[in-house]
């Protein structure tokens, strides 16, 4: 299937690992020309290379903490003065939100916490926005989470984060669709990358577990018999980033393997 991506230039945060690094590696497949971000110029360039291997006409990457405006901006600067457009934008990167005993967690965690997920989105769409409007095309494609539809009191501030960017993206794709530019989110449950290895053994302690326990029950729920990899979800994002894809806008594209209870209109 032609998912019409070839020589499409396309921004990935948070693009040195995870569902960053297979979602680089897979629109190179298509052949997208790529500026990857991150904080780690060393996975970058292990990216990068990986990306022009794969296919990708045109790589360049940026270090990039998504939680500073003035890196954002300079990430967008670097898309237009190298490509001269923005065709997509993946909000992949995330920082560590903190998880535990809601006593445990203070007031300075709690805002954190909002600049590290929801923040960071947010702070990407406003750079790109008018590149996109000038353009009068784009998509972007925020990268959520299931825990926005799974409330836990041990993971809370994580659902939260996720929960308030379902209402963005969907607020976000109301100002956008008129003006040519796809909005569109992509919410994976959990996937087995290093970050819920990290928000596991923080959780594990509030619920009077190992990590250990808790990953096996965790495991025991699920419907498919596994956490999603990274490549389900790379996947995923390709194809809602995609022409295959272009009559949908403000939509979260759920892939969580059936974990996710109850019907959601």
């Amino acid at each position: 299937m032609d998912l019409g991506l070839a020589g499409k230039v396309v921004v990935i945060t948070g693009a040195s690992q995870g569902i960053g690094r297979a979602s680089a590696l897979t629109f190179a497949g298509e052949g997208a020309r790529l500026l990857l971000a991150a904080r780690g110029a060393d996975g970058l360039t292990a990216v990068a290379t990986a990306a022009s291997e794969a296919g990708a006409p045109e790589v360049a990457s940026v270090p990039c903490d998504v939680t500073l405006d003035a890196d954002v901006d300079r990430l967008i600067a670097t898309a237009m003065e190298r490509f001269g457009r923005v065709d997509v934008l993946v909000n992949n990167a995330a920082g560590k939100l903190p998880a535990g005993d809601f006593a445990d967690i203070d007031n300075a965690d709690w805002l954190s916490g909002w600049n590290q997920k929801l923040q960071c989105h947010i702070r990407a769409c406003r750079a790109v926005y008018p590149v996109m409007r000038a353009q009068k095309s784009g998509v972007i494609v925020n990268v959520l989470g299931t825990a926005a539809r799974n409330p836990k009191a041990s993971y809370m501030p994580v659902g939260i984060s996720n929960a308030a960017l379902y209402n963005f993206t969907k607020s976000f794709a109301d100002l956008c669709a008129p003006q040519g530019i796809r909005v569109v989110g992509v919410g994976p449950s959990g996937v087995t990358t290093d970050r819920w290895t990290r928000l596991v053994a923080a959780r594990a302690p509030a619920e009077g577990k190992t990590p250990e326990q808790l990953q096996a029950e965790i495991d025991a729920t699920l419907p498919l018999g596994r956490m999603a990899h990274p490549q389900d979800v790379a996947d995923a994002i390709c194809f809602a980033a995609s022409s295959r894809a272009s009559y949908i806008c403000g939509s979260v594209i759920c892939v969580d393997g059936n974990s996710t209870q109850g019907v959601y209109l």
